[in-house]
């Protein structure tokens, strides 16, 4: 949730392009988790996760924004690799925007994938052919 701005605004560029997107829920990056209990953090994330689960449920493709983070060119954290495990398990492609970088789940987020599109997103329609 770290990059939900440039989520945000790849969203909008594949929806110019003529994909019908959907993103995680915006305000889980500005959730106050620090002010809330432990069982209520994890309630609110479940909320998140299984809303995030269900669009997934409904897409023909899952693009993961993998931008640089903690040094790490390609990072993929736990929320990306789950919901990339996720839509491999039902079959649906993944692809990511950039090459994972080196980290303890590359392997695993490399087997999964389909593609990295990088930022040409026209690059996504080869995905469908």
């Amino acid at each position: 949730m770290a990059f939900i701005d440039e989520m945000e605004s790849m969203a909008a560029s594949l929806r110019i392009a003529g994909y019908a997107v959907a993103t995680p829920i915006s305000e889980e990056s500005s959730s106050n988790w620090d002010s809330l209990s432990e069982d209520e953090s994890f309630a609110l994330k479940r909320n998140y996760i299984d809303a995030h689960l269900a669009k997934i449920k409904q897409s023909d493709l899952v693009l993961l924004a993998n931008y640089p983070k903690n040094g790490i060119g390609g990072y993929i954290g736990a929320n990306s690799l789950m919901e990339a495990a996720f839509a491999y398990a039902l079959g649906i492609p993944v692809a990511y925007l950039e090459q994972i970088g080196e980290q303890p789940c590359r392997l695993e987020a490399l087997s999964i994938s389909q593609a990295i599109v990088g930022e040409d997103i026209s690059a996504i329609d080869s995905l469908f052919e």
